[in-house]
């Protein structure tokens, strides 16, 4: 994710650096949810800092599709809910859509949501 936010690619043979897709495969092959979700995550974090908010609500959509059942009460579920409300938010403000700003206001409750059962002490 740095070196793409950064511009910087580099032609050395020292890294191995591979795509998102190409993640996403391992991940599905190894057929394990956590690291599916870190890939996840962090192209979604990617694509933020880029602003590319609607890329951003589609890969959640996509994401959330596929693995319907992962844990809620996770500290890493309030990070997707709060990118995915802020592009939400963004994309409403661009397109004045009042589909996505019901989208990113339902982030905002649901975020609010998660500090009354999660402990005070995270979101402090």
């Amino acid at each position: 994710s740095c070196s793409q936010l950064s511009g910087i690619v580099t032609d050395s043979a020292d890294i191995d650096l591979k795509s998102y897709d190409v993640l996403e495969a391992i991940g599905e092959m190894a057929d394990n949810g956590f690291l599916s979700w870190q890939i996840s995550i962090h192209r979604m974090i990617d694509h933020f800092w880029k602003r590319e908010y609607f890329v951003v609500a589609v890969l959640s959509k996509k994401f959330w599709e596929k693995h319907p059942a992962s844990p809620p009460k996770r500290i890493l579920q309030v990070l997707r809910c709060f990118y995915e409300g802020i592009a939400y938010l963004n994309i409403a403000r661009d397109t004045r859509q009042t589909k996505w700003r019901t989208m990113g206001e339902k982030a905002v409750v649901q975020i609010s949501q998660y500090n009354i059962m999660m402990s005070k002490w995270n979101f402090e």
